[in-house]
């Protein structure tokens, strides 16, 4: 049974955009939605698994990874609260999933059928062309992110692979990107170890071009990123 506060964080989610809060719980019962919770370190779903749903996670964080041929486990993404996750699967329906996710922290996950969706043929609702349509952008933003992830993979040099990394993160005024990674995931998005990582890090710091707050970074030469 999803709380007050899920439908709020789901109405803020980019799949319900432009769908109004009357109109939102009709939305999820066509979608079949369901919910579930999850402990530290439990496996939301394996390698292999078959993906017939898509989620959002309501509270905490999972990590998205795949194993390497010495079978370890490679991070890929991290999904917080209002996030979406495993719709293309869901989208092409039975597909056997490349990758495997781990909760982080306890949390809880909504989960969607999109067979409602994949068999529509017309709309009876408006809510229903405007998920659909918001499905098809959320399609996109991932193209764009595999496309972003293969640009940083092709850079020869680490401190490239940072460059590029940040430039795809929001900056805030005062120079502060937020990155959602621990340093050891972060090493693992960009294929690298981390121990390079926090030494090229450490050098960058050393040349005033950036200080490590935290899991964040604040930029200091901004002329970084545009070089």
């Amino acid at each position: 049974m999803l709380k007050e506060k899920d439908m709020a964080i789901l109405a803020g989610c980019e799949l319900f955009r432009g769908i109004e809060e009357a109109e939102l719980p009709d939305a999820l019962r066509w979608l079949s939605t369901t919910e579930k919770t999850y402990q530290k370190g439990e496996m939301v779903f394996m390698i292999g698994d078959t993906m017939t749903h898509a989620g959002i996670v309501l509270e905490g964080t999972v990590s998205v990874s795949f194993l390497d041929e010495s079978d370890n486990s490679v991070n890929m993404n991290v999904f917080s609260q209002g996030n979406l996750f495993g719709e293309s699967l869901a989208y092409l329906g039975g597909n056997k999933s490349p990758v495997q996710m781990e909760a982080n922290s306890k949390c809880r996950i909504a989960f969607f059928d999109f067979k409602a969706v994949m068999s529509a043929k017309e709309y009876a609702r408006g809510y229903q062309a405007t998920l659909t349509a918001n499905l098809l952008r959320d399609f996109a933003r991932q193209n764009f992110f595999l496309n972003r992830k293969l640009r940083i993979m092709s850079q020869k040099r680490l401190r490239d692979r940072v460059k590029v990394y940040l430039r795809g993160q929001g900056i805030a005024p005062d120079g502060l990107i937020c990155v959602p990674f621990s340093r050891n995931e972060w090493a693992e998005f960009m294929g690298v170890n981390r121990s390079a990582l926090s030494r090229e890090l450490s050098n960058m710091q050393t040349e005033g071009i950036l200080e490590v707050v935290g899991k964040d970074v604040r930029l200091l030469d901004k002329s970084f990123l545009q070089s």
